[in-house]
């Protein structure tokens, strides 16, 4: 019986293995992710912008991060900014970043529990300027997408690069001008294929100008100079539809044109060109260690069009993008890295996209663990009053599938955390949140699902490169609820129920068959003792009569003559021993019974 139950359970036991096994199997196979660059367009012109998005397509998973390395022709095209204000994350471990001499792009972002599952989440957007005349390809290198299941696992399987093609400089159309001939020139439409907006600023020293004439306009007027109110007087006939003007001085200019047809002057029509083609002044860098962190003071000028934002590299890591608006006190505080001695490279960028290099070093203080307590939740989540007022974790048991809180202070505001928890003998199952404005955090777990001891423990991520010392580990006793202890009490222990019973049993029926063999063998011993006894009086009777006829034969012998003493002796003890047997037989044949 035993046996056949053991297999039996071995049975499931193996059947239940091997579902798990294949559905695991099954859903590994199905975990696929993707990123891609995509563009409305695939043609620039020379000195034009466009808009490259970075998407993320889960194929049904929910993901919970992402890292990408993009990589460019800087040839070609020059990185003008990246906006993220449209992403589906809202946590980055590293903001997005680029080097235009290096030609790339590399970010690191996440978003909170659930995750995002989703076509086409966006991630980033990318503004590409065209330098160069060519095929630009924009690829990805090294990159990531990591599931949201706890472990990290990695399931991108595929990119889509972008191929932009850059042609020459377009030449614009310019609206056609119809005019009655009664009438005075209407004022000219302006347009410019290198300098295309007018309130963003070129360093290129070269700018062309382009027109419609009317049919009526019989000459022209133009004028280029840093007068907004300048009257034209330079005059050509009305063949001249374009100019080019080269070796133009930094600062804002301004091109001024007017038709003249035979009725006489038109007004006149103004197109600014804002042109900067000298790099911001040298300048100093100045890192100061504040409490837990290193601070850099900014303060490039540049006197033409102004300092538009910093890229700031820490040793060979990526460049981090500064603007110069997010400044405060032109102070702006380091990433955390490892303790030590780092080199420090600054670029200041004016608003022309000229730029100045400057280098340091500085030494990085060692980071500040974060400090940890986990309170029990209870049902509704309420967090238990007499826990929350303790000045240490509350360490009391938790029943299995109940959640805790986990609540700490560190010295780095609005910085990634990881809130680990293992239980025993397993690998640790890695949560992210990130910290307030004050440096605290809080998180709430799901529900611990193994009973048994349960570590948890904090640490700050300040990049893929640095992490802070781990906070101290609060141990948990997690364990089962009375029924369930019960229900395995009774589920592990019916076996040796089993076999109490069977031996209980087997006890039972030894005894009760022993009960009966001995009762059996008693009556059997009484029934041959009584016959015992009834041979025994048969025989005693006998041998009391044969006495008694001896001692009538003597009493015959002492009627003939008197007996002698010894024979008298003889006759007495005769007859006091035949009583004394028999009353001697008799109470030992009594005890036999």
């Amino acid at each position: 019986m035993f046996r056949n139950l053991s297999n039996s359970r071995v049975r499931i036991y193996t059947s239940i293995l091997l579902v798990v096994v294949f559905s695991l199997v099954t859903i590994h196979k199905t975990y696929a992710a993707t990123l891609s660059l995509t563009s409305a367009s695939t043609k620039v012109s020379l000195g034009n912008v466009i808009s490259v998005k970075v998407v993320v397509n889960t194929d049904g998973q929910s993901i919970n991060s992402a890292a990408a390395n993009i990589q460019f022709p800087t040839d070609l095209l020059q990185v003008m900014s990246i906006n993220k204000g449209s992403s589906i994350f809202s946590l980055w471990v590293q903001d997005p970043s680029f080097s235009n001499t290096a030609g790339t792009i590399t970010f690191t972002g996440g978003v909170p529990n659930p995750g995002f599952n989703g076509q086409g989440g966006e991630i980033v957007s990318i503004v590409f300027k065209a330098k160069g005349s060519g095929n630009a390809s924009i690829v990805f290198g090294d990159s990531s997408v990591l599931l949201n299941d706890g472990l990290g696992t990695n399931v991108l399987v595929g990119t889509k690069p972008a191929n932009i093609g850059i042609g020459s400089a377009a030449k614009l159309e310019v609206p056609a001008i119809n005019t009655a001939s009664n009438s005075l020139p209407v004022m000219p439409i302006i347009t410019s294929s290198s300098n295309p907006n007018q309130d963003t600023w070129y360093n290129s020293t070269t700018a062309t100008l382009s027109w419609n004439i009317p049919s009526d306009v019989s000459s022209i007027q133009t004028l280029l100079s840093k007068n907004q109110k300048a009257v034209p007087t330079v005059t050509y006939d009305s063949s001249v539809s374009q100019r080019t003007v080269n070796n133009l001085a930094d600062g804002v200019l301004y091109f001024q044109l007017r038709y003249i047809n035979a009725i006489g002057t038109g007004p006149t029509a103004t197109y600014k060109v804002q042109v900067d083609s000298t790099p911001p002044e040298k300048f100093a860098v100045d890192v100061l260690t504040r409490d837990v962190n290193n601070v850099v003071t900014l303060r490039a000028k540049d006197v033409t069009s102004g300092i538009d934002y910093y890229g700031i590299q820490i040793d060979s890591e990526p460049a981090i993008k500064v603007q110069k608006e997010s400044l405060i006190n032109d102070q702006f505080t380091l990433p955390v890295r490892n303790s030590g001695n780092h080199t420090l490279e600054v670029i200041a960028y004016d608003k022309a996209g000229n730029h100045t290099e400057v280098y340091s070093t500085y030494t990085s203080p060692i980071p500040v663990s974060p400090t940890i307590t986990v309170y029990p939740v209870k049902s509704g989540n309420v967090i238990d009053q007499n826990c929350q007022l303790a000045s240490v974790s509350c360490i009391a048991e938790i029943a299995r599938n109940e959640v805790v809180l986990v609540k700490g202070e560190t010295k780095y505001p609005l910085t990634t955390i990881n809130i680990s928890i293992q239980s025993e003998g397993k690998d640790a199952k890695v949560y992210t949140t990130k910290t307030l404005a004050d440096g605290s955090y809080s998180f709430q777990t799901e529900p611990i699902e193994v009973a048994g001891s349960v570590k948890v423990w904090s640490q700050i991520i300040f990049s893929n490169n640095t992490r802070g010392p781990q906070s101290d580990k609060v141990n948990l006793n997690i364990k089962d609820s009375l029924l369930v202890q019960t229900s395995k009490s009774v589920i592990y222990g019916l076996p040796f129920v089993i076999v109490a019973i069977v031996l209980i049993m087997g006890l039972l029926f030894t005894l009760y068959y022993g009960w009966h063999k001995f009762f059996g063998l008693k009556r059997k011993l009484q029934k041959e003792a009584q016959g015992v006894v009834n041979d025994t009086h048969k025989a005693i009777s006998m041998f009391k009569d044969e006495l008694n006829s001896q001692l009538i034969k003597l009493e015959k012998i002492k009627l003939d003559r008197d007996l002698n003493k010894k024979e008298e002796k003889i006759f007495k003890e005769l007859q006091n021993n035949v009583d004394s047997i028999e009353d001697f037989i008799e109470k030992k044949l009594k005890k036999m019974l």
